[in-house]
């Protein structure tokens, strides 16, 4: 029993650092972390945005992967006030594709750290009511880059979970110029590997 628990680390070491030579594919799926928000201040403010991203990336060396995929945003805002009156509610949907590089340290851990870097393009389309009740819609253009840190966890040796720390530049003719911050991200990866000959 005693040389499989010394073992059975090892394989799932080496079969994780395997997923990262040169020819391999994975398939990638994340989420960011939406804020829902309650602020008991002079109104009641609420809000959320849930970016959902499946991607397909490819090992074009060892460790340096490429790939990408579409994207899905879904956001809103309310503001109200303390008689329950809205003063402002806004909804916006998008889509748009993703592309992105990574390069992978070297690790002998379950644990793989990477650098991150990738720019999207989005169209949006946003309905917004203020407190006149006048309604108003839009579609805009969007793109956007970052770059930033990433986690590997692996959970065996073709899964694991991440998330990354990203810093994320937007511009587009949305009106608002130039905006930037910090996003999280968190997902799961599967590791295909090579086809043998």
């Amino acid at each position: 029993m005693k040389p499989i628990l010394f073992i059975l680390p090892l394989f799932i070491c080496t079969a994780a650092s395997a997923q990262f030579e040169k020819g391999n594919w994975n398939i990638n799926t994340s989420t960011n972390a939406p804020l829902n928000l309650n602020f008991e201040t002079r109104a009641r403010y609420k809000s959320y945005d849930f970016r959902f991203t499946p991607n397909i990336g490819y090992m074009l060396k060892d460790r340096w992967e490429i790939g990408g995929g579409p994207v899905l945003d879904f956001s809103r805002v309310k503001i109200k006030d303390f008689d329950g009156s809205y003063i402002y509610n806004s909804r916006s949907s998008s889509y748009g594709l993703n592309l992105y590089t990574r390069y992978y340290l070297k690790s002998t851990s379950k644990l793989v750290p990477y650098f991150v870097a990738g720019i999207q393009y989005m169209r949006t389309s946003a309905t917004t009511t203020d407190f006149s009740n006048f309604k108003s819609t839009a579609k805009f253009n969007e793109m956007s880059a970052y770059g930033g840190v990433g986690l590997n966890w692996f959970t065996g040796p073709r899964s694991a979970l991440f998330s990354e720390l990203t810093y994320t530049g937007r511009w587009g003719n949305r009106g608002t110029g130039y905006t930037s911050g910090l996003n999280l991200n968190i997902g799961f990866r599967i590791f295909l590997g090579k086809k043998k000959k």
